[in-house]
């Protein structure tokens, strides 16, 4: 047994309007269209709903069903409400994570603009390193993520590559080991840790991570500005991307190697088979504009 949508409208706008003539006009129907409906939903449920008169009068079973119609209906009012407001943008969020570089180069700007166009949209703002981006939008932590592409990105994302990043491995000017960096710069680096922004999983790295094993050890620092003050610092070295301009004055490249800089593309990618909210959509939008894609 299913309780049909109209019927319950019907049934609900007798009641509401006090008579089947006022609830037919209420409803754009004629007065037997209304009955009919009552008479129907009465004979499905095996029960009489309402005692014919002028008000009609509500019976036990009737009682029961305002109650029902008046939850659904309200859901249903509430539902459209909602769905309005949302393709206006309020109620929707921006769930988006950027990468470090990126924030710092385009973040301010970007969220700027983006609030500009759309003043009710909720944020949830993320910065978080490259490869934890893909797997957060792959899990669903994110919907949009913005940052460096991997060689391979899944093929389950839509990926829009936007603009070029170079990364640069860089060391403090006074190190100790500066000078036997020129020398034998592998066998030097070798004996240095890497501090980098986040080690993922053994089992999800790509072969390229070998690049690692050219070091003596890596540190995980996720805070960027942390990472900078360490190699300043002397403790350390780290790859850079030219998207950050503002760099301590200690730090200089390390040159003369093949992985001396990384080549990258920045991109914005989310989910291919999962509709992106109106946030979502928007934010994709104002990227494709601003970088021509």
């Amino acid at each position: 047994m299913q309780i049909e949508r109209n019927e319950v409208r019907c049934f609900h706008a007798v009641v509401e309007a006090g008579g089947f003539s006022r609830a037919a006009e209420r409803l754009n129907l004629s007065q037997s269209a209304v009955s009919q409906a009552i008479a129907n939903l009465e004979h499905r449920l095996g029960a009489v709903l309402l005692r014919r008169g002028n008000p009609p009068q509500l019976t036990e079973a009737g009682i029961r069903l305002l109650r029902y119609a008046e939850t659904v209906l309200n859901e249903e009012r509430e539902t459209l409400a909602d769905i309005a407001q949302i393709k206006t943008g309020a109620l929707s969020t921006l769930s988006l994570a950027l990468s470090p570089a990126t924030n710092a180069r385009f973040g301010i700007a970007l969220l700027r603009e983006f609030s500009e166009r759309n003043p009710l949209t909720r944020f949830k703002v993320t910065v978080a390193p490259s490869r934890e981006i893909v797997h957060g939008v792959s899990d669903g932590r994110w919907e949009v993520g913005f940052g460096p592409l991997q060689h391979t990105m899944p093929d389950y994302f839509t990926v829009y590559s936007c603009f070029a990043e170079t990364r640069r491995l860089m060391i403090a000017r006074d190190h100790p080991s500066r000078d036997a960096l020129k020398r034998d710069p592998q066998a030097t680096l070798r004996t240095l840790p890497l501090v980098t922004s986040y080690l993922d999983e053994a089992a999800r790295r790509p072969s390229g991570d070998r690049l690692r094993n050219a070091f003596a050890s890596v540190w995980e620092v996720s805070h960027m500005e942390l990472r900078l003050a360490l190699v300043a610092e002397g403790k350390a070295v780290t790859y850079v991307s030219n998207l950050v301009t503002e760099l301590p004055p200690e730090l200089e490249l390390i040159e003369g190697l093949p992985f001396s800089s990384i080549e990258r593309q920045v991109g914005v990618y989310h989910l291919r088979h999962q509709p992106l909210s109106q946030a979502g959509a928007r934010f994709l939008a104002l990227c494709r504009e601003r970088w021509n894609i």
